[in-house]
């Protein structure tokens, strides 16, 4: 059995896509999310940022009025092999503190990407439950239809053979009765 590293998370991450602006001295950096958690996030971009560099991190959460702020640290800033359609670095950033009711309004995101994300598991469990079920349906109305069709050719089959001694009893019936004529 392969040796498995423990978990170093202390967050759970979801995968979320959501446009940010990171904004340092006045430079700023925009990008899209990949994955987000209430530690931090995990983005796409196309501009590379210093590492280690306090940012302030401004998101537009789906379904909120006022932008998300968060300030935080850039813990990561590597270039990709082969650049994604939402940027060719992959940032990391650590959050510290967030402004206003920046973690309440985050949180609360994060349980209703959590629901929906729950929601389709069960909605995919029940969908492939119902087709198990409508297989194993199938396969019995198949062997059903079998042991119909085997059931068919045994009465064909049982009426040729009663046919046949119907015939052969005829057949000795009449060579009978021509042995008893010839007498």
């Amino acid at each position: 059995m392969p040796f498995r590293r423990a978990e170093r998370r202390l967050r759970a991450r979801y995968k979320v896509r959501v446009h940010f602006v990171l904004k340092n001295n006045g430079q700023e950096v925009r990008g899209t999310t990949r994955n987000i958690s209430l530690l931090g996030i995990s983005a796409y971009s196309d501009s590379s940022v210093s590492q280690v560099q306090p940012v302030q991190c401004v998101m537009s959460l789906p379904d909120s009025q006022k932008p998300l702020v968060a300030n935080g640290t850039v813990i990561r800033c590597e270039p990709l092999a082969q650049p994604s359609p939402d940027g060719s670095h992959e940032i990391g950033v650590f959050f510290k503190q967030f402004e206003g009711t920046g973690e309440g309004d985050l949180l609360k995101f994060l349980d209703r990407v959590l629901h929906q994300e729950q929601s389709a598991i069960q909605a995919g469990y029940r969908a492939l439950k119902q087709r198990v079920a409508d297989r194993k349906k199938r396969k019995r109305l198949e062997a059903l239809e079998k042991r119909k069709r085997k059931l068919r050719r045994l009465k064909r089959r049982r009426a040729k053979l009663a046919k046949a001694k119907a015939k052969a009893k005829k057949k000795r019936a009449q060579k009978r009765s021509a042995r008893l004529k010839k007498r």
